[in-house]
């Protein structure tokens, strides 16, 4: 029997919130992308983790991972920033030996203002970064997935994937920053990296602000994304970031609608 469209979408859960209400998670079937923040990171064990990889492996369901963003920065040119993030990123995979995600979400942490446009100087501080966690990813099965955020277009991410290449570094294409921050068309971006795409982030917004609305409630042309989706890419995992409960189940049936 085939299994219910939702079974192939994930949830974005903070690790604490999934703690505090794993039951109701549980209950309801969802598949989560657990969000592992800095304070998660530090708080949990490897007993909690393993418990909570248990509860949703023997019931059919899946896992991936959000880790750490804020304040991190792999690519950054201040080396004890860039050492700082490698830290957290190496807790980040620990956690993950025991969670057994399917994807590893990460940002990039490409911004033009913030870089000045030295695309370069990211790029080597990025290839500093990323190899050690390749090797882990190969490791543990499972795939990177680095996250577009203010990226303008796409060409900086193709440079990482391909001065990378592997099966397991991956990105992580997010349809709300597409809308907000990319000054060029939706189909340059899967032109351009369509086929490294391996995880979408399902969300929407009215162009201006990142307000993570369900999917059809803002102004992306979600039409047009899932028919490039389908063209280009191959077997993405589907992922949604609702801000708040009412929003969540609003945002599964509205993605289920295109699946």
């Amino acid at each position: 029997m085939k299994k219910p469209v939702t079974d192939q979408i994930h949830v974005h859960i903070p690790y604490r919130m999934l703690i505090r209400r794993l039951d109701e998670v549980l209950r309801a079937g969802l598949n989560p992308e657990i969000f592992l923040d800095g304070d998660a990171l530090d708080g949990t064990s490897p007993d909690e983790l393993k418990q909570v990889s248990g509860a949703f492996h023997k019931r059919g369901r899946t896992i991936t991972i959000h880790g750490p963003y804020m304040d991190l920065s792999p690519g950054g040119a201040d080396e004890k920033v860039r050492r700082a993030t490698v830290e957290r990123y190496r807790q980040t995979f620990e956690a993950a030996s025991y969670l057994k995600p399917g994807a590893i979400v990460l940002h990039g942490g490409w911004d033009e203002r913030r870089f000045d446009g030295d695309v370069e100087l990211w790029l080597n501080q990025s290839l500093k970064t990323w190899p050690e966690f390749i090797k882990e990813a190969e490791r543990l099965g499972t795939k990177i997935a680095v996250e577009n955020i203010f990226d303008e277009r796409p060409g900086p991410l193709k440079s990482l994937i391909e001065s990378l290449l592997s099966p397991n570094f991956r990105i992580c294409l997010d349809a709300g920053h597409l809308n907000i921050f990319s000054e060029v068309s939706m189909d340059e971006w899967f032109r351009e990296i369509g086929a490294f795409v391996a995880e979408v982030h399902l969300h929407d917004n009215n162009g201006e602000r990142d307000y993570h609305l369900p999917v059809g409630a803002g102004r992306v042309d979600f039409e047009k994304f899932f028919a490039l989706l389908r063209e280009y890419a191959r077997e993405p995992i589907y992922t949604i970031e609702p801000h708040g409960e009412h929003a969540m189940w609003r945002a599964l049936e509205a993605v289920a609608r295109f699946l």
